[in-house]
C-alpha cells in the first residue's frame, strides 16, 4: 500500500474534516475505531465508518448532569472520489453544563482532530 497523506482539513463551527489519500475507508474506519478506544470511547450506535463514538455513562449524565462526564461524537468515514474522508461532529453541546461544558466538548473534539490525525499519519 502507497503512503498515506493528509491532503486537506477543514474546520466548521460543530465539526471537523479531514482528508487522506493512499489509504482506504476500511483501514482509516479501523484507525479511527482504534484510536477512539484508547481516548476511552465506544462505538454506541452505527458502525466503524459511520457512528456515534461516546465516553460516560448516559443515564449518569442525565440524573446527575454537570456531575458527570459524558461525551459523544459522530464519526464518518467514506470515500471522496480518490480520497478518504473523516468528518468528525459533535455528538452533543455540552451545554447542560454551562459555558465550562461547552469549553470541555470544544476542546475535546480539537484533542480527537489533532490526535487521529498524528495517529493515521504515523
Amino acid at each position: 500500500m502507497s503512503k498515506v497523506v493528509m491532503v486537506g482539513s477543514e474546520s466548521k463551527k460543530e465539526s471537523e474534516l479531514l482528508e487522506f489519500s493512499g489509504t482506504s475507508v476500511e483501514e482509516i474506519a479501523d484507525k479511527v475505531a482504534l484510536f477512539m478506544a484508547t481516548r476511552g470511547y465506544r462505538l454506541e450506535t452505527g458502525d466503524k465508518t459511520q457512528g456515534v463514538y461516546g465516553r460516560g455513562s448516559a443515564a449518569w449524565h442525565t440524573m446527575l448532569g454537570p456531575l458527570v462526564q459524558r461525551l459523544k461524537c459522530n464519526v464518518t468515514v467514506a470515500k471522496s472520489e480518490e480520497n478518504v474522508k473523516i468528518v468528525i461532529a459533535k455528538g452533543m453541546t455540552g451545554w447542560g453544563g454551562g459555558a465550562l461544558g461547552a469549553t470541555r466538548v470544544k476542546k475535546e473534539l480539537r484533542d480527537i482532530t489533532s490526535g487521529l490525525q498524528s495517529s493515521i499519519l504515523s
